[in-house]
């Protein structure tokens, strides 16, 4: 599972009922940034992100965007139900 969290939200950016154009337009460069950074997971020990890879989050989106595009033309090609209608 790909999952991206920032712990450092705080304010208005950290809470869902907020929707204004500016919160929203500041949650969306919170996005773009989080994005650049480095692929990381918490230590249980210590609460704190380390890098467990040299890809960026983005780049490891992408990665697993292709991997489950992959495994749908996978799975439509052995199944008759997913597979897509051809007109003959």
């Amino acid at each position: 599972m790909c999952e991206m969290q920032d712990d450092t939200l705080t304010g208005t950016l950290s809470s869902v009922d907020v929707a204004t154009k500016e919160n929203l337009e500041n949650l969306v460069k919170v996005g773009e940034k989080l994005l650049k950074k480095p692929v990381s997971r918490v230590d249980l020990g210590t609460g704190v992100f380390t890098p467990v890879d040299k890809m960026t989050n983005e780049e490891a989106l992408i990665k697993m965007a292709k991997l489950l595009s992959r495994e749908k033309h996978l799975r439509d090609s052995r199944s008759p139900v997913g597979k897509v209608a051809t007109s003959k």
